[in-house]
């Protein structure tokens, strides 16, 4: 099918959990999109339903309703036998908070790098070493880190290879989920400069956080997530600086490295019982 728009395209996303009269709704009516090359935020507290969404474009959950098209394919139609194709084709790849999951204690970078490319096939072993290479310095990851298991790297370390090892299937989008939540500063300045990186390539990039901080400096638009709606979205620049929902003037207002924009304890406390929040803390979730 031919590609026609953004490369992920979400339209009226509803998601539900449970049956019957148990059965809650997690997503509501949400929309985003992705282009080739753009960096799209999607923040929200913890249980907004951010990570819900991902999994739906990944076919990890079930839609209930609404559009959910990737490269013109519209997903949410797919059988079991398209999902495992779409999967096989690695289009789309996720990156979890803590790359350990992605990465097998037992390998060393350079083999955890290099499984996508073998379960492939076609590549003879020195082609699958150069890709290794090639991947592993377009994270800026060196050379030097490839014979290492993951326990002797830093968690940003660790992170780069995670995202190393998801470009080796040439993906047109990569889900970040809170990649740089639990790094320290320096390495969250590596692994961003990475994925700012990622832009020439032609990588569109999904970035979910919690932290609005972490999201401004490289995204291009952001989405903001708020009990399973989406309640407001734009160029970042124009969210952070005019933030128009109650609940995006408190992320924006609760993040430390947005100077200028801190709230006052009385005005966070407004803020969050308009929303309806329980008592009022430093940061969201």
């Amino acid at each position: 099918m031919s590609e026609t728009g953004p490369f992920l395209s979400i339209e009226g996303l509803n998601v539900h959990f449970g049956r019957r009269r148990g059965k809650r709704q997690i997503i509501r009516s949400a929309g985003l999109g992705v282009d080739a090359g753009e960096i799209v935020g999607l923040i929200g507290e913890s249980g907004s339903g951010k990570s819900t969404i991902a999994r739906a474009v990944l076919g990890l959950v079930r839609a209930s309703g609404g559009s959910i098209r990737v490269g013109g394919e519209e997903v949410t139609t797919f059988s079991r036998s398209r999902w495992r194709d779409f999967w096989r084709r690695g289009v789309v790849q996720y990156v979890f908070q803590d790359p350990l999951r992605s990465l097998d204690a037992d390998l060393v970078i350079a083999d955890s790098i290099a499984e996508p490319l073998r379960i492939r096939g076609g590549l003879a072993r020195a082609e699958i070493d150069e890709a290794v290479r090639r991947f592993a310095a377009t994270v800026r990851l060196d050379e030097s880190l490839l014979s290492r298991h993951p326990g002797e790297l830093s968690g940003g370390q660790r992170q780069r290879a995670a995202i190393a090892r998801a470009l080796t299937t040439r993906p047109r989008l990569i889900i970040l989920d809170e990649p740089v939540s639990a790094l320290d500063a320096a390495s969250r300045v590596q692994v961003l400069a990475s994925l700012t990186g990622l832009r020439t390539a032609g990588v569109g990039l999904l970035y979910i956080s919690h932290d609005l901080g972490s999201v401004a400096g490289i995204t291009d638009r952001t989405v903001v997530l708020y009990q399973g709606s989406v309640v407001e979205h734009g160029p970042t620049a124009e969210l952070v600086n005019e933030p128009r929902h109650p609940y995006t003037r408190l992320l924006v207002g609760s993040a430390p490295t947005l100077s200028g924009t801190s709230l006052d304890r009385l005005e966070r406390h407004r803020l969050r019982a308009e929303l309806g929040l329980d008592a009022p803390s430093d940061r969201p979730g």
